[in-house]
């Protein structure tokens, strides 16, 4: 689903894959001289906080083929290009975790970069309970651990959470600033 598109209505498709097409297109620049652009627009995705009814924060360690042991939050991919966000979040919850909530929050949404384009839909969700086994795709062998607020703010110095850098100048500055982890707290917890 494309929500947001800085993709000109000039460009061209050149090439597209399974997850991301290309796209180029001439751009006049201030001295008018014209040049090249590109952009790679890259399937969109949902990632997932839960938080457990006793405050814990539910994450995974996931192996996927050609990638080193990783710590995430539940998420991925939406199946289609007409999956809604929200929709996304709750099957991806569901399918890597086996939980389920009532309370899914909107956080916030990462735009990709200026070359990639992309939206990653962020999502708290509150007072999680256990509905099933964990049935993530063939690719991913997931296993889920639970860590406390504090936990999850150190995770900002764990280079096993490089899945989701954009993350952790938030998780960072809660551990330097009272009143950022005060804060932090509040949007995670509804305190």
């Amino acid at each position: 689903m494309i929500h947001k598109s800085i993709i000109p209505e000039n460009a061209e498709l050149i090439f597209s894959w399974i997850r991301s097409r290309i796209y180029q297109w001439d751009q006049e620049l201030y001295d008018g001289s014209n040049r090249r652009f590109e952009l790679i627009r890259f399937i969109d995705g949902a990632f997932v906080l839960p938080i457990l009814p006793d405050g814990r924060i539910l994450l995974t360690r996931q192996e996927q083929p050609g990638r080193s042991e990783f710590i995430s939050l539940p998420g991925g991919s939406f199946d289609s290009p007409d999956e809604n966000p929200r929709d996304c979040a709750r099957r991806e919850l569901l399918e890597e975790t086996g939980y389920m909530t009532n309370t899914l929050i909107e956080w916030m949404t990462y735009y990709g970069t200026n070359n990639v384009h992309t939206q990653v839909h962020y999502y708290i969700a509150r007072d999680c309970i256990y509905e099933r086994e964990i049935q993530g795709d063939g690719g991913e062998k997931i296993t889920l651990f639970t860590l406390s607020f504090d936990e999850f703010l150190e995770l900002s110095s764990d280079p096993g959470f490089h899945h989701h850098w954009n993350l952790l100048p938030i998780l960072y500055e809660a551990r330097l600033h009272p009143d950022k982890k005060e804060a932090l707290k509040k949007i995670l917890y509804g305190m």
